[in-house]
């Protein structure tokens, strides 16, 4: 994990689409979510809604998957809001659905991607730790907080229309 923590920026930063954002590895935040069967879920929310004004530098947000036993109806999937398949800028909202199999790692911006976890094994027993799902994030800051909430985002808008 060290190593992913001191590359990734430097790998992100080196490449034309997100050269701009210059990531750091000067600092991160971490958390291991457990979700428990039984219909825990995350309610839709984006990372970093506030910004520089609380003091929060987070730009990119890392899951790692931990469920090395995960199949097809377990739950627990991260849904993504979107812009549609239609141009971007329009007023219509899409979602991505993505399943945590463990391995699996993704990677969003922070401050504009709204998303939720739904509901984990929704008719299991919320005692049946097999069912647990299991996700590690690392959120990875900016050193250049102007490009926080930036007005020439092209996902600025969904946060808007997600909520």
């Amino acid at each position: 994990m060290s190593v992913l923590l001191q590359t990734l920026p430097a790998a992100l930063n080196g490449q034309s689409a997100t050269s701009d954002f210059d990531l750091s590895n000067s600092s991160f935040n971490a958390k291991l979510a457990v979700t428990s069967p039984g219909g825990s879920k995350y309610p839709l929310h984006i990372d970093n809604p506030q910004g520089l004004s609380v003091g929060d530098t987070r730009k990119l947000t890392c899951i790692l998957y931990l469920n090395p036993d995960y199949k097809d109806g377990d739950g627990g999937e991260l849904r993504i809001f979107l812009p549609s398949n239609e141009e971007i800028g329009n007023e219509t909202l899409g979602t991505v659905d993505l399943t945590p199999e463990g391995g699996r790692m993704l990677l969003f911006w922070s401050d504009d991607i709204p998303h939720e976890v739904l509901a984990t094994a929704p008719h299991a027993d919320k005692d049946d730790a097999s069912l647990d799902r299991y996700a590690l994030t690392v959120w990875i800051p900016t050193a250049n907080v102007t490009k926080l909430h930036a007005e020439s985002s092209k996902f600025r808008h969904l946060k808007d229309l997600a909520f």
